[in-house]
């Protein structure tokens, strides 16, 4: 099994990367970004599809099995990523 080595710098205050941290975590996991919206939208071959939705950082996550799940614009990163990987994970 693969490993996914996270690595998150901390944003000087005021500074904000519009979930940019996120997705670049899970490209590195094999997500892929939408053809219309690629830094808004990606898609992961399981069927779990995370976006974010505001320019405030808020996002969601669409699982496989149907749920979604919302995350504020507050939520860490580290979060969000793991469920968007806990999602797409084949059990």
């Amino acid at each position: 099994m693969p490993y996914l080595r996270l690595v998150i710098e901390t944003p000087e205050p005021g500074n904000w990367h519009d979930r940019l941290d996120v997705i670049e975590a899970l490209e590195a996991a094999g997500w892929t970004g939408d053809d219309d919206m690629p830094l808004s939208i990606l898609r992961h071959p399981s069927g779990a599809v995370f976006a974010v939705t505001t320019e405030s950082g808020d996002s969601g996550l669409d699982c496989p099995n149907g749920a979604v799940v919302e995350f504020p614009g507050d939520t860490p990163t580290v979060v969000i990523v793991a469920a968007c990987l806990a999602a797409a994970a084949k059990v």
